[in-house]
């Protein structure tokens, strides 16, 4: 399997090579021994679906090359493009949405005898207990909290491909979570369209607070992490638990995507500066070591010189952990797609680069609060006299690492003394 895009897709890709093996198939990473290949595609952006495309036609050489008999196509591209990319595609021999990924073993089983099915459907995602075979490494693992989106960012197509908000049940997600960890998994890292407003359709408000309580009863378990949370979702009940229990990671990630109220507006984002610094605030007041992370779109349609310079004062003015900087794509089906694509790419280029040198700036002061702090840090590769790992102040994938004096075993957690910085890195002692 060749798995492309965001952690959610992960899950899923996952999910799918554990049903299979299930079923009695024997996983390889070997492209050229595989009999069965599977590409689980990305549709959020025009660069992610010419990657899925080629991905595709690069893997179906391997019927020369290799022993291909059965090319699968799934995930986000085939959800959302599917009659279309089922004319233009004889070489995929089944494909399956982001909505039935769980019917992976009919869709091979149909591709090897020559029916090349399709599933499209919404899934269900009450009573998830499927197998998942882990790819990450393993002492950390994705955990889906929820699938689907009901915001409406005019730039988005996510609803498009996902479909609506629907929450996995408390009861699920505790149940894969001590699965998790009972096969060695130290952190788990929450994920969703949006992960603050988990349990809204299910228990008639937000309940993410009541999660995290529930996750902090579980032996063994280092961190849990929250990522892609919303401004608006960020409660006081939310900030206390993630100060009070020790198994949430100080850590958050929000996706703001700009700060010029006029952007905002034109966006769909439901927030504008001023509540935003509030909540940030907040969340700093309540959480000092606090890590925050956050990204942003440059070149929207309509965004000005003065907009630019807005978002750039903003950023050095909150002082994040961490920043990506993305340049807009007008997606097809978005609300944002009549309003074209004005601002020139080179200019877009531009502004990005421009916003991620002032990230490169501000980064090592805003970390070198951190020297002095002991951290538990999870040790990712071992050295002779220096092993990597990661602590609380980093997501996997993302963002930065931590070099430990020493070398420990991979896996292992090693308590240390950060000492320096380097860049958007940390140094550190073991204590």
């Amino acid at each position: 399997m060749v798995s492309l895009g965001c952690p959610k897709n992960r899950v899923d890709s996952e999910v799918m090579l554990g049903l299979l093996e299930d079923a009695g198939y024997q996983l390889t990473p070997e492209a050229d021994q595989a009999e069965v290949l599977i590409v689980n595609t990305c549709g959020f952006i025009d660069a992610a679906k010419q990657e899925s495309i080629d991905t595709i036609l690069e893997m179906n050489q391997y019927r020369e090359t290799g022993q291909l008999k059965a090319l699968v196509m799934a995930g986000c591209l085939s959800q959302r493009y599917q009659q279309h990319l089922w004319d233009q595609l004889p070489e995929v021999d089944a494909m399956v949405g982001t909505g039935e990924f769980h019917r992976i073993v009919e869709a091979v089983e149909g591709a090897l005898h020559g029916s090349r099915p399709g599933f499209w459907g919404e899934m269900p995602v009450s009573g998830m207990e499927r197998p998942r075979r882990l790819t990450t490494p393993s002492y950390t693992a994705y955990l889906k909290i929820a699938e689907g989106c009901d915001h409406s960012c005019a730039f988005c197509a996510i609803p498009q491909m996902r479909g609506g908000y629907r929450s996995r049940p408390l009861a699920d997600i505790v149940a894969e979570a001590r699965r998790l960890v009972s096969q060695g998994v130290r952190e788990l890292v929450l994920i969703a369209q949006d992960s603050t407003i988990w349990g809204h359709d299910l228990y008639g408000h937000p309940q993410l607070p009541r999660l995290l309580y529930a996750l902090q009863e579980i032996p063994d378990l280092l961190f849990v992490r929250l990522m892609y949370s919303y401004p608006t979702q960020i409660t006081p009940e939310l900030v206390t638990a993630m100060r009070d229990l020790p198994v949430v990671a100080p850590y958050l990630d929000m996706p703001l995507q700009h700060a010029h109220p006029d952007l905002l507006k034109t966006m769909g984002r439901p927030f504008r500066r001023e509540k935003t610094e509030r909540v940030l605030n907040m969340v700093r007041d309540a959480i000092p070591d606090v890590t925050l992370r956050t990204t942003f779109i440059v070149g929207f349609p309509g965004e000005t010189d003065e907009h630019f310079a807005a978002l750039l004062d903003f950023i050095e003015s909150m002082r994040f952990d961490h920043v990506g900087v993305f340049t807009y794509s007008p997606e097809e089906g978005t609300r944002a797609e009549p309003m074209g694509d004005p601002v020139p790419d080179e200019v877009k280029q531009k502004r990005r680069r421009e916003a991620m040198l002032l990230q490169r700036r501000l980064v090592s002061s805003v970390r070198g609060r951190h020297i002095g702090r002991v951290m538990p840090i999870i040790i990712e590769e071992t050295g002779t006299t220096v092993s990597v790992g990661r602590g609380p102040t980093d997501a996997p994938g993302i963002d930065g690492v931590t070099y430990v004096r020493g070398q420990f075993p991979v896996g292992t957690v090693v308590p240390a003394r950060i000492s320096g910085v380097k860049e958007y890195d940390l140094v550190a002692e073991p204590v």
